[in-house]
């Protein structure tokens, strides 16, 4: 005002001097551009269109003030100044809008929220305002998923326009501040460490319709899809390289999420339940139907369980496995609102084909189970269970099927598959493993309900594991298995190692029996008897050089101290507190203030004094 010199722009988060044109805080990760109202109108418009469950989570959310560990997904549309000036701003806008809402589409499939919408660039969080223990990986899902529809976009572009269009997806795993939703979902947040910053620059280095992941989302989704090493890129404000990713694509046969490379352990404190399910097995060989419910918390093994009772009959029982039919359908943590996918990847299972098989891989493998069938059942079964699997038919059977209402067409899937169990059970016994029934989707389980009466009728072994969440569809199954078959259901309830236990797979996992003692309790203390929280508090002593390997075993270092949770159990945990009632959850926040451990009547003060306040 004096001068006329230019005064410099700093972030009004740490004060940090700002280059022109920066859309973040290079050093906090803050963002700097206020959004136009170009911008609002469009994040409004998709906020609109958001799904009720998601909106009604976020809403829900009340995180004013709180760290979250948050996976950001930053996709931005590549060289879109230069597009821009190809067309005129009608024909731009409506290109833009049309792109936000594929991608929008694809995020919100996933969970994700929109944290901010700036020109060309979509900010997506995953983990804040709506928390779930796999965030990490939905947010891969959700960046692929949009690539995919990023490409068919981009044809109708070059076809209607001439324009080469195109999208790239970033993603890291960091921490914010979230402040609570809106009504209109808009929320602000303060970066922390540089997670937004990073993801931010990552797409410097993304080559268009490409997927780039951090170093610290790698170590979450490396199991579960197909990437490829890019090694370290420079990033301006970081001091070493940061290790990047491209992504390509989920794995045909995904690993396992959980467990220490490395390290293993024989199953520890499973043993009658791994007898009893053994036990069930010799009586469907025998010709008997049976019925088995795994219940337990998060983590204390019921995968594990299942995978060595597998395990059990083909070393145990020599080659008993082959013996059986072996099918397994698996929930998603994101699938409650995607109809029978629980069924789909059952049936998936039956015929041999994973998640990423292609329509004429799949189509392929139905067509060869139902030739090894009599013709009147194949013609019986074959139009349905195709239309289930979303695959090409014949124009007649298709049509045929797609003409039929819900509830009719629920009728042929559930006729089709209780033929097909009951044609193979009548050749070797079949043994059904339904895992994550929490996550289920309710056209599943309401096709299940009425397949249980086989266990009564086949020697079919059908096996449920689930989470104690009676409000959740899955639970409806074990319910009505419970009412309708009595003594042919054997329920087993896993509990928490005993410390005796914790010890030895403790003892197992690092192989060494003289770790120290006091790192020995300060492990225990943490798990409290989980198996998971067991091997996730040693991944992360071990990654941060607490417990180093030395002379072939393993040693602990001075001055030993865990802090925090580990970042696995993060999304677990929170994923849960949030589902909690507000009054619950602000007891919970108080009650962490006070300390780990403290009478109930000094937390009844100290709410009765915050109500008077």
């Amino acid at each position: 005002m004096n001068c006329g010199a230019a005064l410099p722009r700093r972030c009004a988060n740490c004060g940090s001097e700002l280059p022109p044109g920066a859309r973040f805080c290079m050093h906090c990760g803050q963002p700097v551009i206020t959004s136009t109202p170009v911008d609002e109108n469009r994040r409004s418009r998709l906020a609109a269109v958001a799904p009720a469950p998601l909106i009604e989570k976020a809403r829900a959310a009340n995180l004013a003030g709180e760290h979250r560990m948050v996976t950001a997904l930053l996709v931005d549309v590549v060289g879109s100044t230069a597009l821009a000036e190809q067309v005129d701003v009608e024909t731009w806008t409506e290109i833009m809008n049309g792109a936000f809402d594929r991608l929008a589409s694809a995020i919100y499939r996933y969970e994700g929220t929109i944290a901010r919408l700036l020109g060309d660039s979509l900010l997506v969080f995953f983990g804040a305002p709506v928390t779930h223990e796999d965030d990490p990986i939905r947010a891969v899902r959700a960046a692929l998923d949009a690539i995919s529809s990023a490409r068919q976009y981009a044809e109708e572009i070059r076809q209607q326009h001439g324009l080469e269009f195109s999208v790239r997806a970033c993603i890291n795993t960091g921490d914010v501040i979230t402040d609570s939703v809106s009504e209109d979902l808009s929320y602000e947040y303060t970066a922390v460490g540089g997670a937004v910053n990073l993801v931010s620059r990552l797409k410097f280095a993304a080559p268009p319709m490409t997927v780039l992941i951090s170093e610290d989302t790698y170590r979450f989704i490396e199991p579960v899809f197909d990437y490829e090493d890019l090694g370290g890129i420079e990033v301006k404000g970081r001091s070493e390289p940061v290790q990047v990713y491209r992504v390509n694509g989920p794995k045909a046969q995904p690993g396992a999420l959980r467990g220490l490379i490395g390290l293993d352990s024989p199953m520890v404190g499973r043993a009658f339940e791994l007898q009893t399910l053994m036990g069930l097995c010799e009586a469907v060989q025998a010709g008997l139907g049976r019925a088995a419910l795994i219940v337990a918390e998060p983590g204390l093994g019921k995968t594990r369980l299942i995978a060595e009772w597998k395990k059990a009959l083909t070393s145990e029982r020599h080659g008993q496995a082959n013996a059986f039919r072996w099918a397994e359908g698996r929930c998603l943590s994101y699938g409650q609102g995607l109809a029978y996918h629980l069924v789909n990847d059952l049936l998936r299972g039956l015929i041999g084909v994973g998640e990423t098989a292609g329509e004429a891989q799949t189509h392929q493998a139905l067509r060869s189970l139902c030739s090894d069938l009599s013709e009147e059942v194949a013609a019986e079964i074959y139009p349905a269970l195709g239309h289930l699997l979303s695959i090409k038919l014949d124009e007649g059977a298709f049509e045929h099927i797609n003409q039929l209402d819900p509830q009719a067409r629920q009728a042929r899937y559930q006729s089709a598959m209780r033929t097909l169990l009951r044609v193979l059970a009548g050749r070797s016994p079949v043994i059904i493993i339904l895992e994550d029934l929490h996550w289920a989707d309710s056209s599943s389980i309401d096709l299940l309900i009425n397949l249980l009466s086989l266990v009564s009728e086949a020697p079919l072994l059908m096996c449920m594991a689930t989470r104690p969440d009676l409000e959740s569809n899955g639970w409806r199954l074990v319910s009505a298995a419970r009412e309708r078959l009595g003594g042919g259901l054997t329920e087993l309830t896993l509990n928490a190692l005993t410390d005796t236990e914790s010890r030895q797979l403790v003892a197992n996992l690092l192989a060494i029996e003289a770790l120290p003692e006091s790192v020995r309790k300060m492990i225990l203390a943490k798990a409290e008897g989980n198996p998971f929280f067991v091997e996730e508090v040693i991944r992360m002593l071990i990654d941060r050089g607490a417990i180093v390997r030395q002379n072939g075993g393993w040693a602990a270092q001075d001055d030993l101290e865990i802090l925090n949770i580990p970042d696995n159990l993060q999304g677990l945990l929170l994923a849960r507190i949030d589902r909690l009632p507000d009054d619950i959850k602000d007891t919970l926040r108080v009650a962490s203030v006070i300390g780990r451990q403290f009478p109930v009547k000094v937390l009844a003060q100290v709410l009765a004094q915050g109500e008077q306040s």
